[in-house]
């Protein structure tokens, strides 16, 4: 039987950061640095992210459930935005790879 992970895996768009998941999984000091810079540890695994956002890793645990909320769709976007949602970058407002963590803490 596959789990979520295994499913997002093979999307050829989700597949790194399915991979980095696992990684981080497997490795606790991994884990903890991409929690402290994100950004670079993610760029270190061949995952750039848009240089204009704000980029954070975090982690449920048994105390804390992390719920991540797509940005308002009552938001006016600017035409810049509009252009690469149009262009199909992913990093949009019905953005997926936000919901990893809570795929893989369900899996």
């Amino acid at each position: 039987m596959m789990n979520n992970l295994d499913t997002l895996a093979k999307s050829a768009e989700m597949a790194p950061f399915v991979d980095f998941t696992r990684k981080c999984q497997e490795d606790p000091e991994l884990r903890a640095r991409a929690e402290a810079d994100a950004r670079t540890v993610l760029a270190e695994h061949g995952i750039c992210m848009p240089s204009d956002r704000d980029v954070r890793i975090v982690a449920n645990t048994a105390e804390t459930f992390n719920f991540i909320m797509p940005p308002d769709p009552n938001e006016v976007l600017a035409d810049e935005d509009l252009a690469t949602v149009a262009g199909g970058i992913s990093f949009g407002p019905k953005c997926s790879f936000c919901l990893i963590s809570t795929i893989s803490t369900m899996s």
